[in-house]
C-alpha cells in the first residue's frame, strides 16, 4: 500500500498527527470491515462493471 496524506491545516503539530492517525486508522476500519448486507456471499465486481 502507498500512503500519502496532506496536511491542509493546523499548527500544533501534536494534534496534526493525532487527527491523521485517527482518520486512517477510521478509513482502514470501514474499508476491511465486513459487510453485513452482503454476509456469506464471495466479494465480487463480476457484472458489476
Amino acid at each position: 500500500m502507498t500512503l500519502h496524506i496532506r496536511q491542509l491545516d493546523g499548527i500544533n503539530s501534536h494534534h496534526i498527527i493525532e487527527a491523521t492517525f485517527k482518520a486512517f486508522a477510521r478509513s482502514l476500519r470501514m474499508a476491511l470491515e465486513i459487510d453485513p448486507r452482503r454476509a456469506g456471499l464471495i466479494p465480487s465486481s463480476k457484472g458489476v462493471l
